[in-house]
């Protein structure tokens, strides 16, 4: 992991995200319920695929060459990210009780033609407050993100319908994987079930994908990144 300094603000890399950096510069645009604030400019080239992660406030900056995006209340996961083997696939966890839905993706670009923007969604079994990993998971199909203006875009809200998708399941499948996969605990109030699902499972959004797709005016080197950005249902 990399760590470098803006000048006249210090800009923290993950995990670290939590620390605030106040300036007398920064002239906020309030945006629903995100503040959008310009990136300072780094002192340095940025390699086209080295990848930079930064957070300030509630906002976390993805730079790689020319270009960077912001979105607001996205943690980066230090357990999963690898910026040298893994530069184009990169981890992110929401914030307890926020959400992507509706923010605004920021796009700034230099040397690059439009950024094509897509987002999907997965969604899992919720067992009280954990999704059931390794079991069945509904995955949505990418949708094209219009921009509202230049290089900025609307992250989809999703309907209840939506957030319901599941591929078909018993509960007598879901009652033998967590049996062999969960804790005994766990088990037992699953066993007791009659329907699925039912509490305390839910189907609810456990993962946002979102991909970013463009080119280089002068190279013929394409940009595709892709952001997983799992949902926190812990406080």
């Amino acid at each position: 992991m990399k760590i470098f300094l803006f000048p006249a603000i210090a800009l923290l890399l993950l995990p670290a995200c939590h620390r605030t950096v106040k300036s007398v510069k920064d002239k906020p645009v309030q945006i629903d319920t995100m503040q959008l604030i310009a990136m300072p400019a780094p002192t340095m080239k940025v390699a086209s695929n080295e990848v930079y992660v930064v957070c300030r406030d509630s906002t976390t900056y993805i730079r790689f060459g020319d270009c960077y995006f912001s979105l607001d209340w996205i943690i980066p996961d230090a357990q999963l990210n690898d910026f040298e083997l893994r530069p184009d696939t990169l981890y992110f966890r929401l914030a307890h009780l926020h959400t992507i839905e509706g923010q605004m993706l920021a796009v700034t670009t230099g040397e690059t033609d439009r950024i094509k923007v897509s987002q999907c969604y997965e969604t899992s079994a919720v067992i009280d407050t954990e999704p059931l990993p390794g079991w069945k998971h509904y995955r949505s199909p990418w949708e094209t993100l219009l921009p509202e203006a230049s290089n900025f875009f609307i992250c989809k809200k999703y309907t209840a319908a939506e957030r319901s998708r599941f591929p078909p399941a018993s509960l007598q499948s879901l009652q033998q994987h967590v049996k062999h996969h969960g804790t005994p605990g766990t088990y037992a109030r699953v066993a007791q079930l009659n329907n699925f699902p039912e509490p305390p499972v839910q189907i609810e959004i456990s993962r946002y994908y979102i991909r970013l797709d463009g080119c280089y005016k002068k190279t013929t080197n394409k940009i595709n990144k892709l952001l997983i950005i799992d949902v926190n249902f812990n406080g």
